[in-house]
């Protein structure tokens, strides 16, 4: 088996729903903007979710994960410190804890605590040397199907609807993987 696949293997147990991360049922303020018809269909997902991975917090949590992985000093605290709610703060705090918490025990990870969840990933994933294109992708990936999830329930559009608006932000993903990598904190 190749690195790359042994990465991918990795990559997708962090983000499976099995993962202890996976249990946490955050939306990322998906149903507030449902229950305020600002996102009412399969298109208006699509677009909800592509505008936070080009210019809201999944690009910025890019950003951390980057800075994370390449041991950029007090990217922890800028990232807990930009957390624009109490309950954006409590999300990525929450998420960094339960990840943290595995990491350590089945990788022998060492992670300061109160890690911010995109941080804890860039620097679990540099210090067991998983690839840094892959592991922006995943995350971004894991991103964007985290928020279909709550939409194919919530609006509801269904599942085949939620597939296609994945399918539909592949393009996106793979740009902002592509963007993020060339970027530094300065662009937040």
């Amino acid at each position: 088996m190749t690195s790359v696949h042994q990465d991918m293997m990795t990559l997708q147990t962090w983000f499976s729903p099995a993962f202890p991360t996976g249990a946490f049922s955050y939306s990322h303020g998906m149903e507030s903007a449902i229950q305020d018809n600002l996102v009412k269909d399969a298109d208006g997902l699509k677009n909800w979710v592509d505008s936070l991975l080009s210019h809201g917090s999944g690009r910025n949590d890019g950003l951390f994960l980057k800075a994370a992985y390449q041991g950029v000093a007090e990217v922890n605290s800028l990232c807990l410190a930009l957390c624009g709610s109490k309950e954006r703060l409590r999300e990525t705090t929450e998420l960094g804890q339960a990840f943290s918490r595995v990491v350590r025990a089945s990788y022998n990870i060492k992670l300061p605590d109160q890690t911010a969840y995109p941080v804890a990933i860039g620097m679990t994933a540099q210090q067991i040397g998983l690839d840094l294109t892959l592991t922006l992708q995943s995350y971004l990936q894991a991103f964007a199907s985290n928020l279909i999830s709550v939409g194919v329930r919530t609006i509801p559009i269904g599942q085949q609807a939620g597939q296609d608006c994945l399918i539909g932000l592949y393009p996106v993903i793979q740009n902002m993987t592509i963007q993020i990598k060339s970027e530094s904190l300065d662009e937040l």
